[in-house]
């Protein structure tokens, strides 16, 4: 869900470029740690910031509205944490720039934008051609870890993977919170506060 126009959004992130990145440098030391994830859709950095202090290594945060994203940069920028870089941009246009180049050890996809009409599920994250581009910037052995609250979004998503034979290693549609290697976005903790069931998907990248 979109949030309110922040005009002060977009000159944080540019005040903020020790954190916030216009583009990718392989010559970057952030970007040549043992293990890298990526999270694609990041919202307010409340799952990427938890994450961080659970799994060791670095972490980039993508998410194309420029003003969630100074949201999310004002909470990581306050915390201090430094292995969390951030981009305000489309996963389309970074996995162009990176295609051939780098590769991550998990991607993560929590509660995406469903596109409910039909006429707008060439949007969806989890179409069979962005799956695919997603597979193809993980290391052998990576993983996709997706949480949706919406039960469309999850059937649309099995269907597709199935279509390409992803490897899937884990398939629930209420799934029991793990907080030993997993974190709530804010959007997962208000789903919860409701009661609302959470779907979870993990595909492998080989066998």
């Amino acid at each position: 869900m979109r949030g309110r126009y922040k005009k002060w959004a977009a000159p944080y992130l540019d005040e903020h470029d020790g954190v916030v990145l216009k583009t990718i440098s392989l010559e970057d030391p952030f970007f040549k740690a043992d293990k890298l994830y990526l999270e694609v859709g990041s919202g307010k950095g409340d799952f990427v910031i938890g994450m961080s202090g659970l799994r060791e290594g670095n972490y980039l945060a993508l998410e194309r509205d420029t003003s969630i994203t100074g949201l999310m940069a004002k909470k990581v920028v306050a915390s201090e944490i430094p292995n969390i870089r951030i981009m305000n941009d489309d996963f389309d246009v970074l996995f162009e720039n990176i295609k051939d180049s780098l590769k991550f050890d998990i991607i993560f996809l929590n509660f995406s934008d469903p596109w409910p009409k039909k006429k707008h599920w060439k949007r969806r994250l989890t179409t069979r051609v962005r799956l695919t581009n997603m597979m193809s910037i993980l290391k052998d052995g990576g993983e996709i870890r997706i949480k949706t609250d919406n039960d469309d979004l999850y059937a649309f998503t099995k269907e597709e993977a199935e279509a390409i034979n992803l490897n899937k290693i884990f398939d629930t549609d209420n799934y029991d919170f793990d907080g030993s290697d997993d974190a709530m976005s804010e959007y997962e903790k208000n789903f919860r506060a409701k009661g609302k069931n959470i779907n979870r998907l993990v595909y492998k990248k080989g066998e």
